[in-house]
């Protein structure tokens, strides 16, 4: 190489844009050897300078540069022969991937440029993705928040550090599939007793939240072509995981006594999963029937289906105690029982289960093998021992007292309020209200300004299965508040800020 000044080998900025200062003396040099290879400034067959010589140029150490020539003989960008020095590999398939942008050849485009290629599976899961705004702290009235300051933060730390002082062999090598035992046997205790479904540990498996366990039925159940019943309206989030498995969704319309369970007969053949909750839709909190209940499970048996419970906040009823589950009602084992700790602790937990039929345990157990492995332990630890000392007990009903009060207070603010403009929906639980909107206001524009003011309110029509502008003046119009994260005076003032929007808007 007849080159006399070698500094631009020794960069100021790596090649993607990093300042090279911080980086050590010897990983500066191997960025601007490598950068000087993949994008032609250096030709393969090039002799490199003797390694004293290009410390002299450079002004740094001989080990600086043998470290970096060493590093790029490694992974194969320089090939070193006996006797005669360092030389550019003569074979590297990636230097056009690798080039220079800002070198690049007037023919040569760039990954953003090139058309992106992505599977039938995620096209189809993100033709439901979701469309709300999303804080970065939650806002009045988000729905899905709860109650943060009433958690005992302090209490969870010190049970987390508590599992690994002296940790026993499922924490430090996990090998059930199905999650740690002690976790797995408390989950059941507490839904035999509070929710009477019908299990026992070995049908229980912790997944990381409802979406995942959704995921896996889906894997497990479903072919391309498959039929999934679905309410509507409905969480969104449900339609796109069960779509991504090439089944069909089909919306199944829910009343004043849940889930049309007759209109499971107007599909083309008929659905392989219906995925309902029946303690309290979302996000309308109607609770589907005892006579629906039964009819649903009769369909089900009949036609070899299966049915996904949604239990997703249960344990927060405020007009009696927790109602009982559709699962526990299932002789012919046709329920798959979802449920999740998001709600009733707090979201970043990231920790839901499974309750399956025995017959599916066996298949389930394999394909989790395959998924994510075993779920990871350390906060299932933690979670285990908050129920068998007590304390989820103790939260839920502490909880369920604060919420309630909260929950009277948003609503007497509207009926005292804004009675003229906003009707409640019936419901005895959760952690939102549904208001219908009583004037002729459109809800998406609504949700849209109060965005813009901070508000982070629901539009009850974005919860229907067919938002196509043709039929968007036949759905319903509404707002979904939650009022389960803030304080009733918060509730207040943000609540006279929701009014002052809808009246500014007529």
């Amino acid at each position: 190489m007849s080159r006399s000044d070698y500094s631009w080998i020794y960069p100021s900025q790596t090649n993607d844009g990093n300042e090279a200062g911080s980086l050590s003396a010897y990983r500066r040099l191997y960025h601007g050897i490598r950068a000087a290879i993949l994008d032609g400034r250096l030709h393969p067959g090039e002799r490199l300078p003797a390694s004293r010589d290009l410390a002299k140029s450079l002004g740094i150490s001989r080990n600086t540069v043998v470290t970096s020539f060493d590093l790029l003989t490694s992974e194969g960008y320089l090939e070193t022969r006996v006797g005669a020095g360092s030389f550019v590999a003569g074979s590297l398939p990636d230097r056009d991937m690798h080039a220079d942008p800002d070198r690049k050849s007037p023919t040569s485009k760039t990954a953003s440029d090139r058309p992106l290629r992505l599977s039938q599976s995620v096209k189809r899961m993100l033709e439901y993705q979701r469309r709300f705004p999303r804080f970065r702290v939650a806002r009045p009235f988000n729905p899905a928040t709860p109650d943060l300051d009433g958690f005992p933060f302090d209490l969870w730390a010190r049970l987390l550090r508590r599992s690994w002082r002296a940790p026993d062999i499922d924490l430090t090598i996990p090998d059930d599939p199905l999650g740690l035992p002690l976790l797995r046997g408390e989950i059941a205790k507490w839904l035999r007793q509070s929710r009477g479904v019908n299990c026992h540990a070995d049908q229980v498996m912790v997944v990381s939240g409802a979406q995942q366990a959704l995921d896996l039925i889906a894997r497990a159940l479903v072919d391309p072509g498959d039929i999934i019943a679905t309410e509507d309206p409905g969480y969104e989030g449900i339609r796109g995981v069960l779509a991504s498995s090439g089944a069909m969704v089909h919306p199944i319309p829910v009343d004043t006594e849940g889930l049309c369970v007759d209109g499971l007969s107007q599909t083309r053949s008929p659905a392989r999963i219906v995925v309902t909750t029946p303690s309290r839709n979302y996000p309308l909190g109607t609770t589907l029937s005892l006579a629906r209940r039964l009819s649903l499970l009769q369909w089900a048996t009949s036609n070899d289906a299966w049915i996904v419970e949604d239990d997703y906040d249960s344990e927060y009823r405020y007009d009696g105690p927790p109602l009982s589950s559709l699962q526990g009602l299932d002789s012919d084992n046709r329920v798959i029982y979802v449920g999740t700790f998001s709600r009733v602790m707090f979201p970043g937990i990231r920790l839901g289960y499974l309750v399956l039929p025995p017959t599916l345990i066996p298949a389930f157990r394999g394909m989790r093998g395959f998924a994510d492995g075993v779920p990871a332990p350390t906060a299932q630890a933690a979670l285990g021992t908050f129920f068998a000392e007590g304390h989820f007990g103790s939260h839920v009903r502490k909880m369920r007292l604060r919420y309630g009060e909260r929950r009277a207070h948003l609503k007497s603010l509207i009926s005292e309020t804004a009675g003229d403009i906003l009707s409640v929906m019936p419901s005895d639980g959760g952690l939102h209200l549904c208001a219908r909107l009583i004037a002729g206001h459109d809800d998406i524009t609504l949700q849209e300004k109060m965005v813009k003011a901070g508000l982070d309110c629901r539009a009850l029509s974005s919860y229907y299965h067919d938002k196509s502008p043709e039929n968007r003046e036949n759905l319903p119009q509404g707002l979904v508040l939650g009022f389960a994260g803030w304080k009733k005076n918060a509730l207040s003032e943000s609540f006279g800020e929701l009014i002052e929007i809808i009246n500014r808007s007529n």
